[in-house]
């Protein structure tokens, strides 16, 4: 089975992400789409190390999560199996991470940090990329 792994965030790119990867997967013979959402430590005052999440913030994230994902269905990007996958930890990290557990691709949006902010906490991109198991497909759509 052919998968790709869709790191996804609140971003008005994630949302458009969300279309795409779903295109892509229909084109591409890709058969699931996982979505994936790390909530990293400064999304919660909580300990990311601890192994449990606070189950209402969860739930919450699910919901919200899944109503984007719905909603990009809803216009018109029907046809691929998805799930969606929400865990704790440091983004890049967690992203390759995943990844190393046999996905054939994965598609992750790019804000388009300044070269300040670059330098000083870097892109997860990025990093996606030079740490990935597989291929990465880095979706920057251009500003109209």
């Amino acid at each position: 089975m052919r998968k790709a792994l869709v790191p996804i965030d609140t971003s008005a790119i994630s949302r458009t992400l969300i279309s795409y990867a779903f295109a892509y997967a229909r084109k591409e013979g890709i058969e699931k789409i996982d979505f994936l959402h790390v909530i990293s430590k400064h999304e919660q005052s909580w300990d990311y190390r601890l192994a449990e999440l606070d189950e209402r913030f969860l739930a919450d994230s699910r919901e919200q999560f899944m109503s984007m994902i719905k909603e990009q269905i809803d216009n018109g990007a029907k046809g691929v199996d998805y799930d969606l996958l929400i865990i704790a930890g440091i983004p890049y990290s967690q992203i390759v991470e995943k990844a190393e557990e046999g996905y054939d691709i994965i598609l992750i949006g790019h804000r388009g940090l300044s070269d300040v902010e670059r330098f000083f906490i870097g892109s997860v991109a990025a990093k996606v990329v030079r740490h990935s198991p597989c291929t990465v497909l880095v979706y920057h759509p251009r500003e109209d």
